[in-house]
């Protein structure tokens, strides 16, 4: 084994490691979180102290081992190590708070991590990525070029057939919610063409549960990258396609995704570009700190 695939073994060793270590974080606070510690970002976005203790968690762990990387996380935003370094790591400590608080047994933590020639650049390439889901137990994972694994099982979407088939997934925009209209426009459409729609409320497992062929296909809007980046390449790595709403590859930038089996994903995404036919003009990178 040559050195890249040595260095990427243990990346994704260790992107497994400490998905499982913010899980472990959040099944010892599920039903225990002090109602003070709970604060509305926004309309529906919530951040707990199981949110950040997951994070604190996750980020000791990656400061002990690779101290040297970058890191992105959903609460901390962007922390540099000070070291130029081209490795950046996306985590989301916890996708699916407003689950977890609640306890709806749907929720999941995702880590990916991210190659870029420059850090001078936007987004680069992600290079491993694996999503723990602690309600289920489930450890999905994938590294470019090898494929993706669901506890040590390798995993491929579905065979496809018929869109009229498909059992689809998505959220809908809370973050953006005066494009619900334009939104709901675009479901009302979708709904009566496939078989059925799931809206579970953490994209990190819907996104795994379409690698795994449970889903054929998901599109949502206004995502940020964190919630995306792990799942996106275990997609890939699947057999299946993602892109954002216009067909485009920088949907970590835009938010905006459509994934899902080949056939199946080129319908969805003819779909979805009649309605959204020109790419949103945000910039998800968030402000730097140093470590």
């Amino acid at each position: 084994m040559d050195d890249v695939d040595f260095q990427t073994g243990r990346w994704l060793e260790l992107a497994r490691q400490a998905s499982r270590v913010g899980g472990n974080v959040l099944k010892g606070n599920l039903g225990k979180v002090d109602p003070r510690t709970i604060i509305a970002k926004k309309r529906g976005d919530w951040v707990s102290s199981a949110d950040k203790s997951s994070e604190e968690a996750i980020i000791d762990l990656l400061k002990k081992n690779v101290p040297e990387h970058d890191i992105l996380t959903e609460e901390a935003g962007l922390i540099r190590s000070g070291k130029n370094s081209d490795y950046r790591w996306i985590i989301d400590p916890l996708d699916g708070t407003t689950n977890f608080l609640r306890r709806f047994p749907i929720w999941a933590v995702s880590v990916a991590l991210e190659y870029r020639p420059s850090i001078e650049t936007g987004w680069g390439e992600i290079i491993t990525g694996a999503i723990h889901i602690p309600p289920t137990g489930e450890t999905f994972w994938a590294a470019k070029g090898k494929g993706a694994f669901r506890d040590g099982e390798r995993i491929h979407v579905s065979d496809g057939g018929a869109f009229g088939e498909s059992l689809l997934a998505t959220g809908f925009p809370f973050r953006t919610r005066h494009l619900a209209g334009q939104y709901l426009k675009l479901f009302e459409y979708i709904m009566p063409r496939c078989a059925d729609v799931r809206r579970a409320g953490a994209v990190a497992v819907d996104l795994c549960y379409t690698a795994a062929g449970i889903f054929d296909g998901f599109w949502e809007l206004d995502l940020a990258p964190w919630d995306i980046a792990a799942g996106a390449l275990i997609i890939r790595e699947a057999g299946g396609r993602v892109s954002n709403f216009q067909g485009g590859d920088d949907f970590l930038s835009s938010g905006d995704i459509v994934a899902g089996t080949p056939p199946v994903f080129n319908e969805l995404l003819g779909m979805v570009v009649d309605y959204f036919p020109v790419p949103r003009d945000v910039d998800k990178t968030p402000a730097a700190r140093e470590i």
